[in-house]
């Protein structure tokens, strides 16, 4: 459950980075959102565009519940080097100074993209870490909720 200060209802537009969207109809979708290149996008988290990207600043045509400030775990049994195998749509990979995920444009056939979820974190330098399995919370200790995950055998 989401006490009422913890959320807003709005467009993708005014979301910020890291903010998780609930849909409230079954038209809306779950989104994530992220940024390429200093500029918002809206990832969808599942169903049939599942972990494909818009650039969201200014959209007011989508909609949804705003969880803002969402952080994200990893499961670190999920880990791998994302230099040695393809990497799937929606993995989290850990590089540098950022944590990205995977994700592909809305009109983009092949080439996929990493869209920064968070860009302040400690150098790795010149390794990078992958992970398949993680997941989006609120709150911290026994007040910590799940609010999404992502496992290896779906998008959803």
């Amino acid at each position: 459950m989401l006490s009422p200060e913890e959320f807003t209802v709005g467009t993708f537009g005014s979301a910020q980075p890291l903010s998780l969207i609930l849909p409230r109809t079954q038209y809306e979708a779950t989104v994530l959102i992220a940024h390429i290149n200093k500029a918002p996008a809206a990832i969808f988290l599942s169903g049939l565009h599942a972990f494909q990207y818009f650039e969201s600043a200014g959209n007011d045509s989508w909609k949804g519940l705003i969880i803002p400030n969402v952080r994200v775990e990893v499961d670190e049994t999920s880990v791998f080097d994302p230099n040695q195998i393809s990497i799937p749509l929606g993995t989290l990979i850990r590089i540098d100074t950022r944590l990205t995920i995977w994700a592909k444009g809305e009109r983009s056939f092949d080439a996929s993209t990493s869209a920064t979820l968070c860009d302040d974190l400690p150098s790795t330098g010149e390794f990078r870490a992958a992970f398949s399995r993680w997941q989006i919370v609120i709150g911290e200790g026994q007040e910590k909720r799940v609010l999404w995950q992502k496992s290896d055998e779906s998008n959803d």
